[in-house]
């Protein structure tokens, strides 16, 4: 019978294994560096918050499509357990090999028997604050509102795309963040739908970026990810949704692509708060000239 192990316990010696994980990043299917290798990388979590490499490769790519969903919850058994290559994230001391001899069980959030993992806390994001002290290259990552997106662009060599965007926190402190390549041609389309056409303003968790607020080859997007950081983040977006509004109009340029990074005004007022306010001041003066 299968034991039941968390995946600090599961070595490359352990046989007949099951663990419960959730799915916490998922990278699309790519190619290493020297082009050999076609894989794919997925970033999964247990109960107590440990975390290993999923690792797919060729067919087991596409037979896997419809598992390792974002924050959805399954039993992995005997899975291969090795030492990380050199191509892959070191997330733990090994990584796990799934092929069509594993076994991978989704958990419905309605079954009965076998409940989910609840959304994961467990979160490294650094604060806009210590954004400037980051060490040169040195990976982290950012939770953020998007305020502001631009129109997809190209270097001038025409051989890189990218895509600017303006991101800030509670503090409304705004930072410009550069989205590039196929983050910027996926996820980067979708916040600026968000932003521009719906006036929606979705947190971002950015992850493994560099200190000039940048993407790279390793980094991945999670837009309104599952995290209870996210979720008081979301609220406060609610909360002041027409400074949000209000602030994309002012940050944006001319040109559909450009952006200007503007402080954020704290006085920004609501329609009706204004023709409230001005109502009070009309009868405010209108009671001093009947006196």
């Amino acid at each position: 019978m299968e034991e039941r192990l968390s995946i600090s316990e599961i070595t490359p010696l352990t046989t007949e294994w099951t663990c419960k994980v959730q799915t916490v990043d998922k990278f699309r299917p790519r190619d290493s560096r020297d082009q050999r290798v076609h894989f794919q990388t997925i970033i999964v979590q247990d109960v107590n918050g440990e975390q290993i490499c999923v690792i797919l490769y060729g067919d087991d790519i596409k037979r896997c499509d419809n598992l390792f969903e974002l924050f959805e919850t399954y039993l992995i058994s005997t899975a291969k357990v090795r030492n990380p290559q050199p191509y892959s994230l070191h997330i733990g001391q090994f990584e796990w090999i799934v092929d069509r001899f594993t076994i991978v069980e989704s958990i419905p959030k309605t079954k009965e028997k076998e409940a989910p993992l609840p959304p994961p806390s467990r979160l490294s994001a650094i604060s806009f604050a210590d954004v400037e002290q980051q060490p040169s290259g040195v990976e982290f990552d950012l939770l953020a509102v998007v305020a502001n997106c631009g129109a997809m662009q190209y270097t001038a060599d025409q051989t890189k795309r990218f895509q600017e965007a303006i991101v800030m926190d509670n503090t409304k402190k705004p930072l410009f963040f550069t989205i590039w390549e196929d983050l910027a041609s996926n996820e980067g389309i979708e916040l600026l739908r968000q932003v521009r056409q719906l006036q929606e303003y979705p947190v971002i968790l950015a992850k493994r970026i560099v200190s000039r607020l940048a993407t790279r080859y390793n980094s991945t997007i999670l837009i309104n990810p599952l995290y209870v950081q996210a979720t008081e983040l979301r609220n406060w977006v609610d909360e002041n949704k027409e400074m949000l509004i209000e602030y994309t109009v002012k940050s944006s340029a001319e040109s559909a692509s450009s952006l200007n990074l503007v402080a954020v005004d704290d006085e920004i007022l609501s329609v009706l708060s204004i023709a409230t306010q001005t109502s009070s001041v009309s009868s405010v003066n209108y009671n001093m000239d009947n006196c």
